[in-house]
């Protein structure tokens, strides 16, 4: 086997990687995937048509997409339920000045930033998703304690924590649905259970107007009814969730290879528990990893200052506390909405396309709350409900990474820089909101209009990117075809990276 070469030597003339040839046995380099020992003890003839593959994905429906719903849906109920105590007393009760709700706001995600290489790490040395189940109820506790804090500084170490330990969710949850979907499958079912960042909305405004009808422990009743949902989601998936279909007790050994097969053409792998150094190395090689992180950064500021501030800026509307909890589920089932029209858009055109639509619609939205007169309240909160559609460009951005990324540590690398990304655009985001802006926080929201514009232009340009580099992938593969063929028996499935397997077409 020839030299392996570093990341820089590996990439050639078109910047996307240089060949692996196999060994003498026919093995590309790269660790085995724990389904090659599967796939190579139970061949079978595979037809993504037959009655038994349509079974298999009923099954993965049923037991995997419900799961992950839960779990992300709960994150986000989690984080974004000190908005809503800020409206239900939690304030005052507590003593907290602005500028340090600001920072309740912002110290979360300095949790994700000190939690994010212990998680990343823990990923790939621990099965994956008994992780994450026990991180659901120790963050299910977290949430929980925040009923018995009484001033900034507790609330600030609950804050932390909570960071600190769910960090893991978005990159677990990444990984999954790579592990069990087909790269056509994963724009949709990403799409399914990304709409939770609506129905967090939703269920918050719900749960927050029926709490907020009790005479006392109302906010504190808020943070103990999220925690023991969380608590609960966490015992079911310990015993229910499983990463990829090699650890599914509820397949058969025949439906554990036709689940494998389907993802066959994925050329992503499945599951690796093994780190490795050269994947992390060539994933700073890859301008995708930075555009990443830019792109959470510019999605995260907006988010993060609506996540703490959004039931506020409702009722700097004109509302009172009841309105304010349900027009903010109005602009939770508008994003709902908005993600299956996205959808739509992305199957009669692109990823990208899809994803600057919903960019688009954010920036009129942000530019009528700018706009509108404060006396035509209602109005403006229409622009609120167009703003919330910027969350969905993210589901895009995951599912470029989920089909677009190959080899298991290339992708906790690129989930982390997603996750770092995420945690700065969200710390920077609060702090935007100050109180002598209030209740218009013009400052933020010319903030949030020029990230959101920065945010478009560079998910066209990751489109464009992915476009020439099949093109001329495309082009070597027609003049050296060669070079171009599989390099191994079942390569899929031994954890090459994208640079490495020349088969592999970018998703656009």
């Amino acid at each position: 086997m020839s030299k392996t070469k570093s990341p820089t030597e590996q990439q050639d003339d078109f910047g996307v990687g240089e060949i692996i040839k196999p060994d003498a046995a026919g093995n590309a380099v790269g660790h085995k995937d724990k389904a090659l020992d599967l796939l190579t003890s139970h061949p079978i003839t595979f037809d993504p048509n037959s009655e038994i593959a349509k079974r298999v994905l009923r099954k993965i429906d049923m037991r995997i997409m419900p799961m992950i719903f839960t779990v992300y849906l709960l994150q986000l109920m989690d984080k974004n339920s000190l908005s809503f105590a800020a409206i239900m007393g939690i304030r005052p009760d507590t003593g907290l000045t602005p500028a340090q709700y600001s920072w309740l706001g912002s110290i979360v995600y300095f949790g994700y930033l000190g939690g994010e290489i212990p998680a990343t790490y823990m990923m790939q040395r621990v099965p994956l998703a008994k992780y994450v189940a026990c991180m659901c109820i120790v963050w299910g506790v977290i949430v929980a304690m925040h009923a018995v804090c009484h001033d900034f500084g507790s609330l600030a170490a609950v804050r932390f924590l909570l960071g600190f330990v769910e960090v893991c969710v978005a990159p677990a949850s990444i990984y999954i649905t790579g592990s069990w979907y087909t790269k056509e499958e994963q724009v949709t079912r990403v799409s399914i259970w990304y709409t939770t960042s609506g129905w967090a909305a939703v269920f918050g405004g719900f749960f927050a107007f029926c709490l907020n009808q009790a005479p006392w422990f109302r906010w504190q009743g808020l943070f103990v009814l999220y925690g023991g949902l969380t608590c609960l989601i966490g015992v079911i998936c310990f015993f229910w969730l499983a990463v990829s279909p090699t650890e599914a007790s509820w397949l058969t050994e025949e439906e554990k290879v036709v689940a494998l097969e389907r993802v066959r053409g994925n050329k992503t792998g499945t599951e690796v528990e093994k780190f490795s150094l050269p994947q992390l190395k060539e994933s700073f090689f890859d301008i995708r990893f930075y555009m990443i992180f830019l792109l959470l950064v510019g999605t995260g500021l907006p988010n993060g200052g609506l996540t703490a501030f959004g039931p506020t800026i409702i009722s700097g509307f004109g509302f009172n506390v009841d309105q304010s909890t349900l027009l903010n589920m109005g602009s939770g089932a508008s994003q709902v909405a908005g993600t299956f029209l996205a959808l739509f858009i992305a199957k009669k055109t692109n990823r990208t396309v899809a994803g600057i639509w919903t960019l688009f619609l954010a920036c009129v939205g942000t530019a009528m709350m700018l706009a509108i007169p404060e006396s035509n309240y209602g109005a403006r909160y229409g622009g609120l409900v167009l703003t919330y559609q910027f969350p969905i460009c993210v589901l895009f951005i995951i599912t470029f990474m989920t089909a677009g990324v190959a080899g298991s540590t290339k992708k906790f690398a690129f989930g982390a820089a997603y996750q770092i990304g995420y945690a700065v655009g969200n710390i920077i985001g609060p702090q935007t909101y100050r109180a002598y802006d209030a209740p218009n926080y013009y400052t933020a929201k010319y903030t949030m209009l020029a990230f959101l514009i920065f945010t478009a232009i560079l998910i066209g340009c990751l489109g464009l990117l992915h476009k020439i580099w099949n093109a001329r992938r495309d082009e070597k593969a027609s003049t050296e075809p060669d070079d171009y063929e599989a390099q191994a028996v079942n390569e899929e499935f031994r954890d090459l990276t994208d640079f490495q397997l020349k088969s592999f077409r970018y998703p656009l």
